[in-house]
């Protein structure tokens, strides 16, 4: 019988938020805990890679901040699902759970 641990496998992560009318508020209202968390996820080595989307149509300070891209490490999409489901984001309804998309991916280029 083998003890090895499962693979882990690299997995992109979208995110978009909800649209309602309160959605970008409840995102800034959080903003700091979810960081915070994102911080220590960081250091784990369980992201790789993230950020926030905006729309296109703005930019800067001003951009509007719609959802999330994440590069992540880890052993199933379920466990992915796990570790997103204890993030600010998604327990504050900032996350549209419903349209959260998750994919395995095979980096074909690093850039460093």
């Amino acid at each position: 019988m083998s003890t090895d641990a499962p693979a882990k496998q690299t997995f992109v992560v979208w995110a978009p938020d909800y649209t309602d009318a309160e959605a970008f508020s409840r995102r800034l209202a959080i903003r700091a805990e979810h960081l915070e968390g994102i911080k220590q996820l960081v250091a784990g080595g369980w992201i790789k890679i993230g950020g926030a989307l905006s729309d296109p149509e703005t930019v800067g300070v001003d951009a509007k901040l719609n959802g999330s891209l994440l590069i992540v490490e880890d052993e199933s999409v379920a466990a992915v699902r796990a570790v997103l489901a204890k993030d600010p984001y998604w327990t504050g309804n900032v996350w549209d759970k419903e349209r959260v998309d998750i994919r395995t991916i095979a980096i074909g280029v690093n850039v460093k």
